[in-house]
């Protein structure tokens, strides 16, 4: 079954804004479902999955303004129970911390990238005169931009390097109490992080990507915001126009993959030991590409999703402090009340004035600005409030209306939603954040751009009518000023200001991204098998190499020998030899199961156990598990016979290249390691591994046709068989309890849940699962009614057999065939190993109520009343 990420086969309720890591409360009297659906009572019969506990990372690169949207994204997450960590630059470290999140340092000074932006307009055509006119800044831009990008990985993998010092400043919330450690299992991103796709390959996790300005994925209603282009509504959607907005999403990134392509491959070989991106433009948009989720981060009420894009992206709201409800009078602190008295003496005494402010822009030349501002306020006499922060203006000194009362009054940092409901309109650079929020105050806004999305916004707000067209600040005169103030205050911008604000303070677009970030999970792939027949959330970090299974660290913990050293094989806590002491074994008689619910086929629970413990013996090897495969089949360039045979051609020339240069590759790498010697030492092996190069690049031509052709004229779906996907790195260490003493109750439960595990497994493969329902490649699927039929048999066969094939009672097949029966009806065509195992967790699950209902936790010392 496929989510918001891919064709949807079903219309399910959204249940993922439940806590993270809930038990799954299956109806008691399951048999009931039937008489149910029949009666029209269908909410309680939905069954999906509930979220686990996930450690969340949000990369941010940008101001303050970018950085402070996702602070409220995160409040959210954390209240459903997750861990979320906020990286981004070292001068945003208090307004996260601030919040109790926490914090990571990337690389980077955002007011420097925000002042070359602003001197080269945010447009391809603008960096290259730049280069042109002083090539060292592109150097220096560059080399911030690696140093960035180089610290993504540190973001997803290592514990904040002040986190020590958190509790000495009181910023310290719970998780890093209890694990300063932290690795990520998905990521949230903004674009400008551009190795944020690379970092979630080497974990193998899934990625989705936030951002308040189109990107990636290509449309005809407007260009890419850095390519230069006209923001005009084109006359038609195949217009020349069309076609360029279109083309230039993926133009834009094919410049920053040949500009960074290089160092980021050198990068992924030497840091994340990846496979380099093949150079040929297929691969430039690797995010559009691997059909990575997009959440836009601004109001559909004013700027619906274009009707171009994939399902994928889904315009979700803006990001605000005020979620789903209207926007609220918000009053300053003591503090700041005495701060800023003057300016709220001046804002009483007469009539509400124009907000100008320009947020984090970088303004050449402050001092025209400023007098164009005062000259402007004079003429009219209306009154303005100009905000300065990291552009200083004083608008004071000469602008005193015909009384002599003061028109103009400065303001440094201050709260829009204090400031912004005082005023009348607003005049800005038009950031994402800044239009939004003065649209939802119903402000008539004038949008005065620097670079980048900021003309969108504009044109945007012209197109709603809520202002008039937009005009560069570098453009900005006098004239032109009290022009566009006077549009401000016509009253039909006012009132279309006025309704377009209602429809906007209607939304939530922290909570609706939140619930795009979890359907478009690969929920399907992440999720304990173990647990979920336990009736458990548990995140699957580690597979069973021999059944391929997925579980958890803590059923490793309960499987896995911790004397073993190496961690690489799969032993339980309990050996046969153990039970059978008398202490223990007198213990595990005491079990009592609820009644009507019968013991396994073996003797005794007990008998079950020592049987499963001998199986698990036979050394089942312990692997990292990978929620996400970003495999190469799914990075574009093979979606068509003809695509694919030229990409199959670029490959090959560059793997030519590569051979035939091994002496001087293999002979650079060992000296940058080992100096003189090792380069002398890679000339004499690099004819060996020129040698292996070339088998390797025949071997890979040969893959690479053969799976062309049969995906493309034989309507196979395979992946290449030579195709290094990513493989966890980080999850190595040998899973325990974490000190903690794992209960006997824990190890029974376990081992029961994995036996049927097991046998689901079976089962699910001979229904010969593959990735065909659909175009991803993060878990494979069965046919719900090859599925189905399985069950039946096995039902059938269960009765008349003393094997069976699926170890369950029949009153607990009931329940799974009329699970099934729903699917159907509510039109799912295939299901993944994972939701089979939800389904029979449901069945199950009163083999695991005694537990619960005596309070006894999952780990920790056994519950003394309970083996009592």
């Amino acid at each position: 079954m496929r989510d918001i990420a891919g064709d949807t086969k079903t219309a399910r309720r959204p249940s993922g804004l439940i806590k993270a890591g809930s038990d799954y409360k299956f109806p008691v009297h399951s048999s009931t479902r039937a008489q149910d659906e029949e009666e029209g009572v269908g909410d309680g019969n939905d069954l999906d999955f509930i979220l686990p506990k996930l450690n969340v990372c949000i990369l941010i690169v940008g101001t303050h303004g970018d950085v402070l949207p996702f602070c409220s994204l995160a409040k959210q997450l954390q209240e459903h129970g997750h861990r979320v960590r906020i990286a981004t630059h070292d001068v945003h470290r208090q307004t996260v911390t601030s919040r109790s999140i926490e914090f990571y340092p990337l690389a980077g000074d955002p007011k420097q990238l925000s002042q070359w932006t602003v001197e080269s307009g945010g447009r391809i055509t603008g960096e290259a005169r730049a280069a042109m006119a002083d090539p060292s800044v592109l150097k220096k831009k560059d080399a911030m931009l690696k140093e960035i990008y180089t610290s993504c990985w540190g973001a997803v993998s290592e514990p904040d390097p002040l986190s020590p010092y958190y509790e000495m400043f009181g910023n310290m919330n719970d998780s890093m109490k209890s694990n300063p450690n932290f690795v990520a299992d998905a990521v949230i991103a903004n674009p400008p992080c551009q190795t944020a796709l690379d970092v979630c390959e080497a974990l193998a996790i899934p990625l989705h990507i936030m951002f308040p300005q189109p990107w990636y994925y290509g449309t005809v209603e407007y260009p890419h915001p850095f390519s230069g282009l006209s923001y005009d509504k084109p006359a038609s959607s195949t217009s020349a126009q069309a076609m360029a907005n279109y083309a230039s999403y993926s133009i834009f990134e094919g410049v920053l993959h040949a500009n960074f392509g290089r160092f980021i491959n050198h990068w992924r070989a030497r840091t994340l030991k990846l496979p380099t991106i093949p150079w040929n433009h297929n691969f430039s948009n690797r995010i559009a590409h691997c059909d990575i989720p997009f959440s836009a981060m601004w109001s559909p009420s004013f700027c619906p999703k274009p009707q171009d894009w994939p399902e994928q992206c889904q315009v979700v709201g803006t990001f605000t402090q005020f979620t789903g409800k209207a926007i609220t009078k918000v009053e300053l602190s003591e503090e700041d009340t005495i701060k800023f008295a003057d300016l709220i003496k001046w804002i009483e005494s007469g009539t509400p004035p124009v907000f100008i402010g320009f947020g984090s822009m970088v303004i050449k030349d402050t001092t025209s600005l400023q007098q164009m501002i005062m000259d402007a306020a004079k003429e009219l006499g209306t009154r303005i409030v100009v905000q300065s922060s990291w552009s200083k203006m004083d608008v004071e000194t000469d602008c005193a209306g015909p009384e002599g009362e003061l028109l103009c009054h400065n303001v440094g940092p201050v709260s829009h939603d204090w400031l912004l409901p005082q005023c009348c309109a607003v005049i800005h650079h038009g950031g994402a954040g800044t239009t939004a929020a003065g649209l939802r105050y119903g402000l008539p806004t004038l949008v005065c751009p620097f670079f980048g999305d900021q003309y969108m916004w504009g044109e945007m707000v012209h197109r709603a009518e809520v202002g008039p067209k937009p005009c560069p600040v570098t453009k900005l005169t006098k004239d032109i000023l009290v022009e566009k103030l006077r549009e401000l205050t016509d009253p039909k911008t006012k009132e279309a200001a006025s309704k377009l604000s209602v429809t906007m303070n209607e939304e939530d677009g922290v909570l609706t991204g939140l619930s795009h970030f979890w359907s478009s999970l690969p929920k399907d792939s992440m999720m304990c098998s173990i647990g979920l027949i336990m009736g458990k959330s548990m995140l699957a970090k580690y597979r069973l190499n021999g059944s391929n299974i997925p579980i958890s660290h803590e059923v490793a913990s309960v499987l896995v020998n911790s004397s073993n050293d190496e961690g690489s094989y799969l032993i339980p806590n309990i050996l046969p030899s153990q039970l059978r002491k008398t202490a223990i074994h007198s213990q595990l008689r005491r079990v009592s199961l609820p009644s009507g619910i019968p013991l396994p086929r073996s003797n005794s629970l007990v008998g079950s156990v020592v049987v499963q413990a001998k199986h698990a013996i036979r050394a089942e090897k312990l692997i990292p598990h990978a929620a996400t495969t970003f495999a190469l089949r799914h990075r574009g360039g093979y979606d068509s016979l003809c695509n694919s045979c030229f990409t199959v051609v670029l490959e090959f020339f560059e793997w030519i290249f590569t051979t035939l240069f091994q002496s001087c590759m293999v002979s650079d790498r060992l000296a940058r390691d080992h100096g003189c010697l090792g380069c002398m030492w890679g000339f004499a092996v690099s004819p060996f591994y020129m040698i292996w190069a070339g088998i390797m690049t025949i071997v890979t031509l040969v893959d690479r046709l053969g799976v062309t052709i049969a995906n493309n004229i034989f309507g196979k779906n395979w992946l290449f068989f030579i195709d290094r996907r990513a493989k966890a790195k980080v999850y190595r260490e040998i899973p325990t309890a974490d000190g903690k003493e794992v209960s006997i109750s824990s190890v029974l439960d376990v081992h029961a849940a994995r036996e049927i595990a097991g046998d689901a497994r079976k089962m699910f493969d001979q229904c010969k699962p593959s990735f065909s329902y659909h175009d991803h490649w993060n878990w494979e699927e069965v046919s719900l009614e090859s599925l189905s039929k399985r069950v039946t048999w096995a039902r059938k066969a269960d009765l008349s057999t003393d094997k069976p094939m699926l170890k369950i009672t029949p009153e607990e097949f009931q329940v799974l065939e009329e699970r099934i029966t729903w699917a159907k009806k509510m039109k799912m065509e295939s299901l993944s190993y994972s939701r089979f195992c939800l389904f029979l967790g449901e069945a199950v699950h009163d083999r695991f109520l005694a537990i619960e209902d005596s309070g006894h936790a999952f780990f920790g010392a056994p519950n003394q009343e309970y083996m009592n």
